[in-house]
């Protein structure tokens, strides 16, 4: 293999072979405090390999999404953003209400209505490769990508899941949004391997904890909606509001409760419906778990109630949606 030095002009070519995108790329803006600055070049948007990011996954991040023009449940994002950085003893490199300047700053200039936003707090640059997180200073990266469009069939037929023989985090590391997705990535690649669209994780005590990216619940019996209690898995901003718009259900008498309790592979088998939750997905029915079949094998009732809550609270829900002031930046 012949290898050559290479020059910026090899590397940050108008259109580097290493990033080449289609006419629309996925990629619109990224900010890094490195800089000081914003980018909308793709072949731009990097992170220095002596980042603790990106040697050690020693950063953490949040995920959320623009609808519309509005961010959509932004403070709740920025709550657990906080609450990461504090688990870990990492130094958020501005306060909440810069974080939030920035990011709404960053999406109006990608001049995007519809889109998804990444928020990466790093422990920065230092040590020369070393573990340790002493004399770093975080950075922070925020990045707006394409809007991601799940497979229709998720909706119309439902969708699968296995059981994963990746553990879970333990519950100190599974309350941290770190980016450390080892797990979660394996995970993700089992359920690749099988044939199904989901994998869960289990508890240390073998009680149903999360998907690499998704939280879970079920429907019971009792009509109680059920998920994993919160100390074992991620406190999913998703599932949470699920949980909120789930009581309109409790209300109308479409639900008995809601509870979070530990939900057995046997009672997750048995139960009427059974879902997976993300932003990106927001409320998805799993029909066949395991292969045994949930509920009647199809899109239940609640399901379809909670996916018209969710799709009236993503442009309805005036607390949750945060304007993205385009034109007062267009302006300067």
């Amino acid at each position: 293999m012949d290898l050559r030095v290479l020059s910026r002009e090899d590397i940050f070519s108008p259109r580097p072979e290493w990033r080449f995108e289609p006419e629309a790329p996925d990629y619109f803006a990224m900010y890094s405090s490195l800089w000081g600055g914003i980018v909308k070049d793709p072949a731009l948007m990097l992170i220095p390999l002596d980042d603790h990011m990106v040697h050690r996954g020693d950063g953490i991040f949040e995920a959320f999404k623009c609808v519309k023009g509005h961010i959509y449940n932004f403070d709740a994002h920025l709550s657990r953003l906080e609450n990461s950085a504090r688990l870990i003893s990492l130094n958020l490199p501005f306060d909440l209400e810069t974080i939030k300047e920035i990011t709404l700053k960053t999406v109006a200039i990608a001049e995007v209505k519809d889109c998804r936003i990444r928020i990466y707090v790093s422990r920065g640059l230092g040590n020369a490769f070393s573990c340790s997180p002493v004399d770093c200073r975080s950075q922070l990266y925020i990045v707006v990508l394409k809007e991601s469009v799940p497979p229709p069939y998720y909706y119309t037929d439902g969708a699968s899941a296995i059981t994963s023989c990746i553990p879970t985090k333990a519950s100190f590391f599974a309350q941290v949004k770190s980016c450390n997705y080892l797990p979660n990535a394996l995970a993700h690649l089992e359920a690749h391997e099988k044939g199904a669209d989901f994998a869960i994780m289990l508890d240390q005590q073998g009680y149903l904890a999360e998907g690499p990216t998704q939280s879970i619940a079920i429907v019971d019996h009792q009509k109680i909606f059920k998920y994993p209690r919160l100390d074992n898995t991620l406190k999913g901003t998703t599932l949470l509001r699920a949980v909120a718009l789930a009581e309109e259900l409790v209300e109308a008498g479409e639900l008995k409760s809601i509870s979070s309790s530990d939900i057995s592979r046997e009672e997750a088998y048995n139960s009427l419906e059974m879902f997976a939750f993300t932003v990106g997905i927001a409320v998805v029915p799993i029909v066949k778990y395991d292969e045994k079949v949930i509920g009647t094998g199809k899109p239940g009732p609640v399901f379809r109630r909670l996916l018209k809550l969710f799709q009236r609270d993503y442009t309805e829900n005036r607390e949750l949606l945060t304007h993205v002031p385009y034109d007062e930046v267009a302006n300067g």
